[in-house]
């Protein structure tokens, strides 16, 4: 029978601590299993009494099933186990390359505890920190002297070529200009040296996390925990009882009809390939990552029809990897107009010139999703047709624009003045969504939802303009 002590706190709050006995160890020591319940505030008398027996009869029979028999486990040792058993063949290569980097500071906070010891005021102290000014530590990197020397002007084409990086970003490296982690690994291991000899490493220190990287935590940790419920391990998920970190909302950047213009003029100056990618974007409104992975099996030049079936991402450790798009609904077909059509052929006539200089040096094959190996079609590659990083894109983008006199927005920009065209041309928004390849419509209503209120208002104008004219001719 379970054994109940009620416990006062300093706030004057109550909780009870239930004791089990687990049985006997091989050594013949007496082992119980203890777990401490806070009862709703609301609850008292007879209804509070039985809420805690409920609560012990749960508990007891969890122990005696053996579903807790492994969650005196640290929580460090768990995660090692949930990142080989679970996360490494259930998530995604991204999200799994994301959670290794998250997990430093998880494992600092929590790893020393035991699994079944965690509580919601754990996490919730957890989550307070995150959101403390100076958490965020950033690091950025320069260019050593030995690495420089191995980079000399009129050689470094060859390095950069093969770390997939732009012209500007390798210019702006070469001058002393900090770089991401990602960008100084793929510099270093292009040049054939060791990161911490090719770079130096600078900690900002004096930065917040971001309400959307506080909830990545938030999700990790209750992947974690839902696992281990999976498992038997823990008979609750402790992050159900915590309210997420909340993310402020983030501004849509979005490219006016006047803007578009002038950037699809600029585009003329522009390499053919990223011109083409920077094309298709505002066509489709499709991802980056979605784009760089497409092949011309994918597109039906007869009827207009592009097919998203895979995204490509650079994944630390592991380079360019294919993988299914981010939900089941970003598996979509796109039907675009004639000039985009126009401009697919076109690009692929310059695409096969271009194949043919190389030759045999040609990638005859790429490795796409679940390692499947098939003949190579991607649209867009390195000059060698080995797949091309998005990040080189998005890293020449801005320089274009400010190049170009235009606005500053990201890449990911041209998605959202996609969706903002369609909207203000009055598509219905599940058309949109759809397009857009989001898993649900209320996050297009969400996302885009000062923009669908003044397409709505200016829709009401027009409206009213009708009546106006109805009205006229009914007095003439």
């Amino acid at each position: 029978m379970a054994q109940i002590t009620k416990r006062t706190k300093k706030d004057g709050s109550t909780s009870y601590l239930i004791r089990v006995s687990a049985g006997y160890a091989v050594n013949g020591r007496h082992v119980t299993r203890c777990m401490t319940y806070t009862p709703p505030a609301e609850l008292s008398g007879r209804k509070l009494e039985k809420d805690v027996q409920r609560k012990a009869d749960e508990f007891e029979e969890a122990v005696k099933k053996g579903l807790l028999a492994d969650s005196s486990v640290k929580f460090d040792d768990f995660l090692d186990r949930w990142f080989s058993e679970y996360a490494a063949k259930q998530l995604k290569p991204k999200t799994v390359s994301d959670y290794r980097r998250m997990r430093p500071r998880v494992s600092a906070a929590l790893g020393h505890m035991r699994l079944d010891e965690i509580r919601p005021a754990h996490l919730m102290s957890f989550y307070k920190n995150l959101d403390e000014t100076g958490v965020r530590q950033d690091s950025v990197f320069t260019v050593t002297p030995a690495l420089l020397k191995k980079l000399p002007r009129g050689q470094r084409a060859k390095v950069r070529k093969a770390a997939g990086i732009g012209e500007e970003t390798m210019r702006g490296l070469c001058n002393g200009k900090p770089v991401s982690r990602q960008t100084a690994e793929k510099v270093a291991a292009a040049a054939g040296m060791i990161f911490s000899k090719a770079f130096t490493e600078h900690v900002r220190a004096d930065g917040k996390l971001s309400g959307s990287t506080q909830q990545h935590y938030h999700r990790m940790l209750s992947s974690v925990f839902a696992r281990a419920v999976k498992w038997q391990l823990l008979a609750e998920n402790p992050c159900q009882h915590v309210e997420p970190p909340k993310a402020t909302e983030a501004d849509v950047d979005a490219l006016e009809e006047e803007d578009v213009a002038k950037l699809l003029e600029a585009l003329q100056d522009a390499p053919t390939q990223f011109s083409v990618i920077t094309q298709l974007a505002l066509f489709t409104g499709a991802r980056r990552g979605e784009i760089c992975a497409l092949r011309w099996s994918d597109i039906n030049l007869a009827t207009g029809v592009i097919s998203i079936g895979r995204t490509v991402q650079y994944i630390t450790g592991q380079g360019l990897v294919f993988t299914a798009p981010k939900t089941k609904r970003s598996k979509r077909c796109i039907r675009v107009g004639a000039a985009c059509i126009a401009l697919l052929r076109e690009y692929r006539l310059t695409q096969k010139a271009e194949r043919l200089k190389v030759g045999s040096a040609w990638a005859r094959t790429v490795q796409i999703e679940g390692g499947k190996v098939v003949p190579n079609d991607l649209l867009f590659t390195k000059w060698n047709g080995t797949p091309l990083d998005p990040n080189r894109i998005t890293s020449w983008f801005p320089y274009f624009l400010a190049a170009h006199d235009l606005p500053a927005v990201h890449f990911h920009s041209l998605r959202h003045s996609n969706a903002s065209l369609l909207i203000a041309a009055h598509v219905p928004i599940t058309a949109v969504s759809g397009r857009l390849g989001h898993a649900q419509t209320s996050t297009t209503l969400n996302i885009y939802a000062s923009m669908i209120q003044s397409a709505d208002a200016a829709a009401a104008d027009a409206l009213e303009g009708v009546f106006d004219r109805i009205q006229e001719k009914n007095h003439a």
